[in-house]
């Protein structure tokens, strides 16, 4: 079924988008690309936001999700080049009172040599020495006090040099830590602008993410209770809130990521604060139960189970479902078990952490492999997260369907339908309301 198109007011909302974009260019400070599409980026993601999700087609939706991730993208790294160079500018302070001290030290020193030698030129004043080279009758003594009195005056003027220079650079360091300490007072301030403007971005994007949930939550609630009059027409209407929830996940995933790269940089930079956050993330295990048999091979009960990443679980076998499919799952397998079926349920909700731990153990370890390589080149074929229907709880794994030659596939190929379920073709244990 195709979803109604947006109402006049959104629509004249987003269309306010496409047609500021060129107006606020030429309108932001010229000789600047980056912050007149920064300015852009910001008033474009403020129209954005006010998209109405319960009326916007799925196009719509994710034109406007993308609209705020850039806005937010932009943000996050104009607040990480202000942090660079706050921190670059405090390293200049550092460096520069550092060669000021050092500066200061050696002055004294000079100084203090320079008195010195004044004292002993006074006390025993160059022309003595050449007087009594001159009076000498002993050719090489009189050579050698020769030398030496030259060594000595030249040896004045290099302390006086040294004296000289070591001035020179001390007022060049004192300007380089007021210059300095002028820089970092700017990106200060700066800092804290990006961080207000990080912050709105943020919660621009949440607020769109948050009313996105809640109307899939609503027409997801919606389809089931269509189920019961249209099979046909729940089934289109829970694989269009599943794509939905899928791109939104995908989002919030993308947000992650990018959050836990900027953690690691900060990490690198700044010792091994972010290390700590990301193991804390990458624990983060599922709650419910993971392994099927709770119920033998009879009828099923359902058992209210607890709220994960948004879904209201409900316990079937002991094996955790979308609380939505629940009953429906229940009615099917005490159905098969009046025909002297059984359906035993080996896994159906899998939380993103454990979709992730599959990917890995199932596609390869890196970056590529587990968020871009398509499912079919893993072994066995592994949905990336975000686009499994276990991730719902609405798909479910039969342990005893491993072959078409089962009386369970056999059963459930001929009566799943009637309550909501499709085979995905080429898994024969694998059962979903959207046959994915």
């Amino acid at each position: 079924m195709r979803r109604r198109s947006l109402s006049m007011t959104a629509a004249a909302g987003l269309l306010i988008i496409g047609s500021m974009v060129p107006q606020l260019a030429e309108s932001a400070p010229k000789g600047d690309p980056r912050a007149e599409r920064e300015k852009v980026r910001a008033e474009a993601a403020q129209v954005a936001s006010q998209i109405d999700t319960s009326k916007a087609s799925l196009a719509e939706i994710d034109a406007a999700l993308q609209t705020l991730q850039a806005d937010l993208n932009t943000q996050q790294a104009a607040l990480a080049r202000a942090e660079d160079e706050l921190a670059q500018a405090e390293k200049d302070i550092a460096d520069a009172e550092a060669a000021i001290e050092d500066l200061t030290a050696e002055i004294s020193v000079l100084k203090d040599e320079m008195r010195r030698r004044a004292v002993q030129a006074y006390v025993n004043p160059t022309e003595e020495d050449v007087l009594s080279a001159l009076e000498s009758n002993d050719y090489n003594n009189a050579a050698n006090q020769r030398f030496y009195v030259e060594l000595r005056a030249q040896d004045d003027a290099d302390v006086e040099n040294r004296l000289e220079g070591a001035t020179v650079d001390l007022e060049a360091q004192r300007v380089k830590a007021t210059e300095a300490r002028e820089v970092a007072e700017a990106k200060r301030a700066e800092q804290a602008e990006r961080t207000e403007a990080v912050a709105q971005a943020k919660s621009r994007k949440e607020t769109v993410a948050a009313n996105l949930q809640q109307t899939i939550n609503d027409q997801v609630a919606r389809s089931l209770e269509l189920a019961e009059t249209d099979r046909e027409l729940s089934a289109e209407i829970a694989r269009q809130q599943a794509e939905l929830l899928a791109r939104l996940v995908e989002q919030r995933e993308a947000e992650q990521k990018a959050a836990e790269a900027r953690d690691a940089e900060l990490a690198r930079l700044r010792a091994a604060e972010a290390k700590a956050a990301a193991t804390v993330s990458a624990a983060g295990q599922e709650s419910a139960p993971s392994s099927g048999g709770g119920g033998g091979g009879g009828g099923a009960t359902v058992t209210p189970g607890p709220v994960d990443a948004g879904i209201q679980l409900a316990y079937v076998q002991g094996i955790p479902v979308n609380a939505m499919v629940a009953d429906q799952v229940t009615a099917m397998i005490n159905a098969a078990a009046a025909d002297g079926v059984t359906l035993q349920i080996g896994n159906s909700y899998r939380s993103v952490a454990r979709q992730i731990e599959l990917r890995r153990q199932n596609c390869g370890s890196s970056h590529y492999a587990i968020y871009e390589m398509s499912s079919g080149s893993c072994r066995p074929p592994t949905a990336k997260p975000g686009q499994s229907q276990h991730q719902l709880g609405l798909a479910i794994d039969f342990a005893n369907c491993s072959s078409r030659g089962t009386a369970c596939y056999q059963w459930l190929a001929a009566n799943a339908s009637r309550f909501g379920y499709y085979n995905l073709p080429s898994e024969a244990w694998h059962w979903s309301t959207t046959g994915s």
